[in-house]
């Protein structure tokens, strides 16, 4: 039997392909995407299905991403046109592309390049002489002045901002400008005003602007008054008079002199003077000065700002006098000259002795050195001064009092003070207080090798840096060349010894010599001990062993072993107790003269007192048995 299949079909779709490309800025304009140019995002790219031109409802469209790419997908087979909607203010530079498209076929590349045709700003700088904000016939360029587009408007010229210098016409221009919004502006020059508006200028894409800036001078003046300047202070008084007919110049030249070319003017019946219409500059403003006249102001030197109208250049004037002048300066030397090193004595009054008394009288000038010891008279008239100082307390003056004759308007320098300031010295001799009474006495011997020492921190120690003198064989010490002031006097007291004198605290006078003695005994001991019944001849000081009072002891100094007439020696008392104080260091034998019936049990002590140890107490006990 026969078998019929219907229903066996089969099933095709079409292949899909895509068109895919960037936008970028064509900077040097040759259709080609170069290394280096940017893509340009946000640029609608569409099919031309209708062959329009413009993107339709049914035209598919894209916007490029940030990196210029776009893409169609899901396209079938055929041809296409592919168009941009191209930014405002740019030039499409690559031919719009007509492809294609093969069944499943990816086309890549299909790139659309732009440029942005450039403008330019350009311009003239001018004076505009009249100040009416037009470039008048006459008017004259400006160089050298900065012309700049003020980018982040901030009015001032910033390092981003593009900027032109003028040239010799005046000519500045900015090419190469993209379309936008510019604000034009200049670095006004110093001593100038801008009579126009800074021009904002709204740059189409490849429009070439002409724009204008002027320039006028900012005119000042300086203006004073010419005076007799009675007390000579430079301060322009009431009652003060003025002085007509006096030439004021402006010394352009810097000569001193009215010169041909200097401004000039003379003062009026008022003292009045004036110069106007004077561009911004630095002026030396000056007189001449009448016969018989000395200037009692500093001439004027003014910067004029552009603009400015300086008053009050006042000049004053009064008749010739003269001044003293000299420092009043330590002599270290003595020798009434101001030698190279000599400090200067501040704070010293000096004196025009008007009266002759040698001593400042009310009404007299007077004035006081300064930190460098520098004093002066001024605005003296002619005549004779004695110049005279009151010297400070302990100096003596090395110098002959000053007669001055000043002759009229002279100036005499050099009219020195020279003080001494006389020196003392403290001194003594360090000595062997035998009795250590804190006298040096004629059997005192002196004692060599101790240092004695200014304390001048008061610490009671032998610093570094403090005077310090060392006795000689004779005991002697000193300081000299010591000027007045307080010192503390200190010795180094030598080990075995005690100080009997106090260590001094002096006021020396100026050119005063003290002597200051320093007086030291050796460091003394005791030896002390008890007379006791041995009861028990044991040599021990036993309880309740009695003492035994009345018997005498005595040290044995040529240890004889007797009691001699120059040997101390001294007597048990009612506990049988007895002591020798104030011994010299040194070995000593303690005896005793035995009481009738008693046998000693205890040997005689031989005791040594250290003098590096200082004084001493030896207890020894002394047993006798009967």
């Amino acid at each position: 039997m026969a078998l019929n299949f219907s229903n066996v079909n089969f099933g095709n779709t079409i292949l899909l392909g895509s068109i895919s490309g960037i936008k970028f800025n064509d900077l040097n304009s040759n259709g080609i995407f170069d290394p280096g140019e940017p893509p340009i995002p946000n640029v609608q790219i569409f099919l031309d299905l209708d062959g329009s031109g413009v993107p339709s409802p049914n035209n598919p469209t894209t916007l490029t991403g940030p990196q210029g790419s776009y893409s169609f997908v899901g396209l079938p087979p055929g041809n296409y046109a592919v168009r941009e909607v191209a930014p405002l203010g740019f030039i499409q530079t690559t031919p719009s592309p007509n492809v294609t498209l093969a069944p499943g076929q990816n086309l890549v590349g299909i790139n659309f390049g732009n440029v942005q045709p450039v403008g330019s700003i350009a311009g003239t700088k001018f004076n505009d002489l009249n100040g009416n904000g037009i470039l008048d016939p006459g008017e004259p360029p400006i160089a050298g002045v900065s012309v700049f587009l003020d980018l982040d408007n901030n009015g001032v010229l910033s390092p981003n901002d593009p900027v032109f210098v003028t040239d010799a016409q005046g000519i500045f221009g900015f090419g190469g400008l993209p379309a936008g919004t510019y604000v034009v502006r200049e670095v006004v020059p110093p001593g100038f005003q801008q009579t126009t508006p800074s021009p904002t200028v709204n740059l189409a894409p490849g429009q070439n602007v002409g724009v204008l800036i002027g320039n006028a001078p900012l005119l000042g003046s300086i203006s004073g008054v010419k005076f007799n300047d009675l007390n000579s202070n430079g301060v322009f008084d009431p009652g003060e008079p003025p002085i007509a007919g006096v030439q004021i110049f402006l010394d352009l030249d810097g000569s001193g002199a009215p010169s041909p070319g200097d401004p000039v003017t003379v003062t009026d019946a008022q003292g009045n003077y004036g110069f106007s219409g004077l561009p911004a500059g630095n002026y030396a403003v000056r007189e001449v000065v009448p016969s018989g006249f000395a200037q009692t102001t500093p001439s004027p030197n003014i910067s004029l700002a552009p603009g400015q109208n300086v008053v009050g250049a006042n000049f004053g004037n009064a008749a010739l006098l003269g001044s003293i002048t000299g420092v009043k300066f330590n002599d270290l030397n003595a020798n009434g000259l101001f030698d190279a090193g000599e400090p200067p004595i501040a704070g010293v009054q000096i004196f025009l002795d008007l009266d002759g008394s040698g001593a400042p009288s009310p009404g007299e000038p007077t004035t006081v050195t300064d930190a460098q010891g520098n004093y002066g008279f001024f605005g003296l008239p002619a005549g004779n001064y004695a110049v005279r100082e009151v010297a400070p307390s302990g100096f003596v003056q090395t110098t002959a009092n000053p007669n001055i004759s000043l002759a009229p308007g002279q100036n005499v320098g050099g009219v020195n003070f020279g003080n001494f300031l006389p020196q003392g010295s403290i001194a003594g001799t360090k000595f062997n207080d035998l009795n250590g009474n804190g006298i040096r006495e004629p059997n005192d011997p002196p004692i060599a090798g101790v240092q004695i020492f200014l304390d001048l921190n008061n610490d009671g120690l032998l610093n570094a840096g403090e005077p310090v003198a060392i006795t000689d064989q004779q005991g002697v010490y000193g300081f000299a060349g010591l000027p007045p002031g307080t010192y503390t006097v200190r010795e180094v007291v030598p080990p075995g010894f005690a100080q009997t004198t106090p260590s001094p605290t002096v006021t020396l006078a100026p050119g005063q010599n003290l002597g200051i003695d320093f007086g030291n005994r050796p460091l003394l001991g005791s030896i002390s001990g008890i007379k006791f019944n041995d009861l028990n001849a044991n040599a021990l000081l036993d309880p309740g062993e009695p003492p035994i009072p009345g018997v005498t002891i005595y040290l044995d100094l040529n240890a004889n072993g007797t009691l001699d007439a120059n040997e101390p020696s001294t007597v048990t008392n009612e506990q049988g107790a007895y002591s020798f104080q104030g011994l010299t260091p040194g070995t000593y034998i303690v005896r005793e003269i035995q009481p009738p019936g008693f046998v000693q049990t205890t040997p005689d002590p031989v005791v040594t007192i250290d003098p590096f140890s200082g004084a001493s107490n030896f207890d020894f006990l002394t047993g006798s048995f009967t």
